[in-house]
């Protein structure tokens, strides 16, 4: 399964106040990640668009999973 966003500075920020500043001279953030059967994330991608300057790309491949890392489920805000 393939799941898709385009964010903004202003998106990330409200989640990670350091990130979403960094990323100020962008215009937008196109980000995929590929889940497989399992659950887990295989690979990210992200673009991120200036309105001056070329794109940034990179993509994130996991692979050769050994055992389960717990992660907690963020408090509701």
């Amino acid at each position: 399964m393939r799941v898709s966003a385009r964010l903004t500075p202003k998106d990330i920020e409200s989640v990670d106040r350091t990130v979403g500043r960094n990323l100020r001279p962008a215009t937008t953030i196109d980000a995929d990640a590929w889940i497989d059967n399992e659950g887990r994330v295989v690979r990210v991608r992200q673009k991120i668009h200036f309105a001056y300057d070329p794109d940034i790309e990179a993509t994130i491949t996991f692979t050769d999973f050994k055992n389960a890392t717990p992660v907690d489920v963020p408090a509701a805000s």
